[in-house]
């Protein structure tokens, strides 16, 4: 059972890294806005934005990942609820912190930033990801225990 869950570990933290890997180059890709000085410093001010969020994004994600061992506790890895949990807890709680901050950017400004809405979209995709290792693994949890 131990290198079942260190594989899946060893999964997400691989998705981890290409989503962080992606993430810096939809960043990378991002045109300057203009030639004056001051557009110049906004940009910078916005790629600087941007790269502090993908760090963020890439810390909390790698961190999480680690609640994937908690899976090793009989109690955890019978219990669907909690095993779900492990896998998904951390982005689950990353996606729906954003979408309120978003919601309430939208509500009180009528915009949201964009370095925000990227991020929110990441770790969207990484849920997913989440969500769909977390099924694999139960599957494969239910063929050993049958």
């Amino acid at each position: 059972m131990r290198k079942i869950v260190f594989r899946f570990w060893l999964v997400n933290l691989l998705l981890s890294v290409v989503l962080f890997m992606l993430y810096r180059i939809v960043i990378a890709g991002l045109q300057p806005a203009g030639t004056s000085f001051l557009e110049r410093f906004f940009n910078m001010l916005d790629i600087l934005l941007n790269l502090g969020f993908s760090l963020i994004y890439l810390v909390v994600m790698v961190a999480g990942s680690f609640s994937v061992f908690l899976n090793l506790f009989e109690k955890i890895k019978h219990s669907y609820f909690l095993s779900f949990l492990t896998f998904s807890g951390v982005p689950l709680v990353c996606v729906v912190f954003l979408v309120v901050n978003v919601s309430m950017d939208i509500y009180q400004y009528n915009l949201t930033p964009a370095p925000v809405k990227t991020l929110l979209c990441f770790s969207i995709i990484y849920l997913v990801g989440a969500v769909i290792e977390f099924l694999m693994f139960r599957k494969k949890v239910k063929n050993i225990y049958k």
